[in-house]
């Protein structure tokens, strides 16, 4: 199938058959210390997890159009996929069925967990087991493939909002119990590289929707084709270790400094304030001292 890669900033009309090996020009903003720079790049097969979620599904057509093989993983049943998708179902707690499903695959989005107001037990297997599980059979592989980590802004989710500068370098102040698998799944990532070799984009991911419910949303979220940006901007990088980024599209007075992003070459396309609910969310002030995390921060778990 024919898979464009737009945001390398090749031209639309140049496309890629399945299996070409190519080599586009990735050029950055003039912050950026890579460019202008050429590389080769093989992604030719990615391996989605988690794929039947929210995100999952609204990152699949962009995806779809952009690599010649996907394969997703899920524990639900997927009936719908595209010429260039197979399904396997499975259990990313389950070791020897990620080695399976990271067996020939180029690079991994890695979005498989459960989110939202969970105690320990019950993201212990998918969050942290399953994330281990990724980055150990990625290890184990010949040629390693290089990890996009769906990461959340609730690994810092337990600040203030405005109580101090937020940016890449911010240790983590998870909100709850899924916040803190992330920012285990980060530390993973950092260890992964150092010892192992590993290369990782961690995505502190906002509020993915198609539309901005409520004020504290509308600082976080981000569309699916500026989290498909940074997925790309991940697999494109020619030098890669671990690096950390938030997932946030163009923002009224963001919580978060994405200056990593914008070094790295992200350029948003889309904006909260054109997908609000109610226009009248603009004029909404936050209850005093409110923390990032919203509810997350608040809920027993």
């Amino acid at each position: 199938m024919p898979s464009t890669v737009e945001s390398c900033k090749l031209p639309a009309s140049d496309f890629l058959q399945k299996g070409q090996r190519y080599r586009w020009p990735f050029l950055f903003r003039s912050c950026c210390p890579y460019r202008p720079l050429y590389f080769e790049t093989t992604m030719n097969k990615i391996l989605l997890t988690g794929a039947a979620g929210i995100v999952g599904k609204a990152l699949r057509p962009l995806l779809a159009v952009k690599y010649p093989s996907i394969l997703l993983t899920d524990l639900e049943p997927i009936r719908d996929c595209s010429p260039n998708e197979n399904f396997h179902q499975g259990d990313i707690a389950d070791l020897d069925f990620v080695k399976s499903a990271v067996d020939g695959v180029d690079g991994v989005v890695h979005l498989a967990a459960m989110v939202g107001h969970y105690d320990f037990h019950e993201v212990l297997g998918p969050n942290f087991v399953g994330t281990y599980n990724v980055y150990e059979a990625v290890r184990q592989m010949e040629s390693k493939a290089r990890i996009i980590y769906a990461s959340s802004h609730h690994a810092v989710g337990f600040f203030e909002r405005g109580e101090q500068h937020i940016d890449h370098t911010t240790a983590p102040r998870p909100d709850s119990f899924y916040g803190l698998s992330k920012a285990y799944g980060e530390s993973l990532a950092s260890m992964y590289a150092d010892k192992y070799g590993v290369q990782t984009l961690s995505i502190r991911i906002g509020y993915v929707g198609e539309n901005v419910p409520d004020e504290r949303r509308m600082h976080t979220w981000i569309s699916a084709r500026d989290l498909a940006q940074l997925i790309e901007i991940g697999f494109c990088l020619p030098e890669l270790h671990h690096e950390i980024v938030y997932g946030v599209s163009n923002v009224p007075d963001p919580f978060f400094d994405n200056s990593n992003a914008t070094r790295l070459g992200y350029e948003p396309q889309d904006s909260s304030v054109e997908y609000l609910t109610d226009p009248a969310l603009l004029h909404v002030q936050p209850e005093p001292h409110a923390l990032i995390g919203g509810s997350f921060a608040t809920s027993d778990v």
